[in-house]
């Protein structure tokens, strides 16, 4: 079947590259995080006494951030997909969706987290950027089922999303295609698995085909994304 698209409190130190903020200037703004999720969550931000990360728990019902505390990132729940809202100074438009491992939170954001869907509410996500340590996305999408345009309801995302998840409730797989109705090469997304950097996922499937071994997303030298095809 083709289907097309997405505790403890202490000082903790990572081994990657993830990047803070800048320390947070803006009285009373500072990445906040609002937990309405129904369950417990992650938060953590950049010390840069200590060059680490603190992390804390984050009750339901309870909101962190603001003031002397800059939150950086929240935790999301591999496999799953929040529902959020973004507000605060500066912010870039409402996002809908956060996709599952630790998610950038700007210095000028306040992000209310209203619920968390695992591995069962049956969409495909697509985020039109990368999810990485230095990039939040602007607009996402999500659907059911095949769509040969990748959700041409919701922006067109096909060949446009830096990022894509399966939230498949059946354990379906999904296909990405690199042509309209279903054609050229393809990707595969197992479900409940996450691209959060499609500059390193490729149309593997299909050789011989038009598109194969073309990255999902590319990055041009002006920096601007661009669509791989037309």
């Amino acid at each position: 079947m083709a289907i097309l698209l997405v505790a403890g409190f202490g000082v903790v130190a990572t081994s990657g590259t993830a990047q803070a903020e800048p320390v947070c200037t803006i009285a009373g703004v500072c990445g906040t995080v609002v937990n309405h999720s129904g369950r417990t969550l992650q938060i953590r931000w950049f010390v840069d006494s200590t060059k680490s990360w603190h992390q804390e728990s984050l009750d339901s019902g309870y909101s962190r951030g603001g003031g002397d505390v800059d939150v950086d990132e929240v935790y999301i729940p591999l496999g799953c997909v929040a529902r959020v809202n973004v507000g605060g100074l500066g912010t870039r438009g409402n996002l809908k969706y956060f996709p599952g491992n630790w998610d950038k939170i700007q210095s000028n954001q306040s992000v209310e987290i209203s619920g968390i869907d695992c591995r069962q509410d049956g969409y495909v996500y697509a985020w039109d950027g990368t999810w990485d340590d230095n990039n939040q996305p602007q607009t996402s999408c999500r659907w059911f089922n095949d769509d040969p345009n990748w959700g041409d309801d919701c922006g067109n995302f096909r060949n446009w999303a830096g990022s894509l998840q399966n939230n498949s409730s059946h354990g379906n797989a999904v296909n990405f295609y690199y042509h309209p109705n279903y054609t050229g090469a393809w990707a595969c997304l197992g479900p409940g698995d996450v691209w959060r950097d499609a500059r390193y996922n490729y149309f593997s499937w299909g050789a011989g085909q038009d598109g194969y071994s073309q990255a999902i997303y590319k990055q041009i030298a002006s920096s601007k994304w661009v669509r791989t095809c037309g």
